[in-house]
């Protein structure tokens, strides 16, 4: 199951790793030092309310904004998608095709204007023979 049938993979809900850097877990941020420790039960229950915030919290969140995010990011990539075809792709075309002729141009210019000039400039210089004395 996942996107070929149209449907979100409801497995592997991260299958490129987009968030990898997100699975924080109790052990990632708390940590106590050989000569500080906290009863076992404190412990234990600072990492299940941890543990149980997190996640309720979480579900909560998700649930009150995922539609309205998910809205918000699919307009956003369905206008950049709209201005990348519409708008950056024709403009690079066009860009090339005005600097092709401007590089005909002045390939045009150079070729027959301004090399027979510098090849007739060598050839004069060419000809002077430096002797010290």
């Amino acid at each position: 199951m996942g996107e070929e049938d149209g449907r979100p993979d409801l497995v592997n809900r991260d299958p490129n790793s987009v968030n990898g850097e997100l699975n924080v877990r109790f052990e990632d941020i708390f940590g106590e030092p050989d000569g500080a420790h906290s009863p076992e039960c404190a412990w234990k229950c600072g990492f299940k309310c941890y543990e149980g915030a997190r996640n309720i919290c979480y579900i909560i969140i998700s649930a009150l904004c995922t539609w309205l995010c998910g809205c918000c990011w699919g307009c956003d990539f369905a206008c950049m998608t709209f201005t990348y075809i519409w708008c950056c792709t024709p403009t690079i075309q066009i860009s090339k095709l005005i600097c092709g002729s401007c590089e005909t141009l002045y390939s045009t210019f150079l070729n027959c204007c301004i090399g027979p000039l510098c090849s007739a400039i060598g050839l004069f210089f060419s000809n002077i023979k430096v002797q010290q004395a």
